[in-house]
């Protein structure tokens, strides 16, 4: 009982956000998994239906309304998003500096002895400062890195060492904030299912919407049951690679402070022991599965039987409602969406 207790709140203290289950009692909790499941993915085609920014906003309005509305911490869905910051930032470089569509906007920089010295000394303590500012390190990288041309384009004092113009063209503004509004829609949809959704409902709900699938001799019940494994140990190989970091950074291994050639033989030492890890875990839950009588091909039963309620069958008529309006809208090209 202990030991379980301990995984769970180490489950609950993870970093990983997708693959956990956050228990509340919320409307969107009391909802069918079919109902979320099905709801869900429309939303997701729907947000690739979307073409202009203010129906994107719209959708990211809505999104944020159901975030709110399903009472889980808001910094649980922010934690989701720290994996792709750097891709994020990286794809909207590319599109404010290499799109030249649209109205030009430039902008006169010029790099003087005042502002050059401000900004390398803001650099310099930004490296310096590793030991000391942990958390929010790449957000406060963004914030000097643009702040260092605000800097260039306002404070304009002093002996010049060079003039340049940097030029942004309307188009890239606008696809990169059209993507950065359908990355994180999606980001956030998707954690809602599974912090909204316990692992066994996930599983039964699949199981219950692909039943289809066994007309076409598709083995419905392995299948659902692959997706439901691996998304409940996302968050358990995400902690077991966090301790064999910290294990290895006791024994004076750095990742971040070494050379590339020292970061290839680290990164091996990593994997290596993950796999391991990864395969004693797979043979003890097959172990476990083959004791409890678990047999792949026979007929399965479940004690929970999903049933749809009243508030269940209103949000499937009004998303289908929804993401019909919207096909046909594209479709006839009434409304530019």
């Amino acid at each position: 009982m202990r030991k379980s207790v301990v995984v769970l709140v180490n489950a609950m203290n993870s970093k990983v956000v997708f693959g956990q289950y956050y228990h509340v009692d919320s409307w969107m909790h009391r909802l069918d998994p079919r109902t979320k499941i099905v709801v869900i993915f429309l939303m997701i085609v729907s947000l690739f239906l979307l073409r202009q920014l203010v129906s994107l906003l719209v959708a990211f309005i809505v999104t944020a309304v159901l975030v709110i509305s399903s009472k889980v911490p808001f910094s649980k869905f922010l934690g989701s998003l720290k994996m792709i910051t750097m891709l994020l930032f990286i794809t909207v470089i590319f599109q404010v500096l290499l799109s030249k569509a649209g109205n030009a906007i430039p902008f006169a920089l010029e790099l003087n002895v005042l502002n050059g010295s401000i900004i390398l000394i803001s650099f310099i303590l930004f490296f310096l400062s590793r030991r000391f500012i942990r958390k929010g390190r790449f957000l406060l990288f963004v914030v000097l890195f643009l702040g260092s041309f605000v800097i260039q384009y306002y404070l304009i004092i002093g002996p010049k060492i060079i003039n340049y113009k940097l030029v942004i063209y309307e188009a890239g503004l606008l696809s990169s904030a059209k993507i950065i509004t359908r990355i994180v829609s999606l980001i956030f949809i998707s954690a809602l299912l599974t912090l909204t959704t316990k692992p066994t409902d996930l599983n039964n709900g699949l199981e219950s919407l692909l039943k289809p699938l066994k007309l076409l001799k598709v083995n419905v019940s392995i299948m659902t049951m692959m997706i439901s494994i691996s998304l409940r140990f996302i968050p358990t190989l995400f902690n077991e690679a966090e301790k064999i970091l910290k294990a290895q950074a006791s024994r004076g291994v750095d990742f971040k402070e070494s050379r590339f050639k020292d970061k290839i033989t680290q990164i091996v030492s990593l994997l290596v022991p993950m796999f391991v890890i990864s395969y004693k875990r797979a043979g003890d839950l097959a172990d476990a599965m083959e004791a409890r009588g678990y047999i792949p091909e026979a007929t399965r039963t479940s004690i929970n039987q999903l049933t749809y309620k009243w508030f269940d069958i209103l949000t499937l008529i009004v998303s289908v409602v929804m993401i019909t309006g919207l096909i046909v809208v594209r479709v006839t090209g009434w409304y530019a969406l």
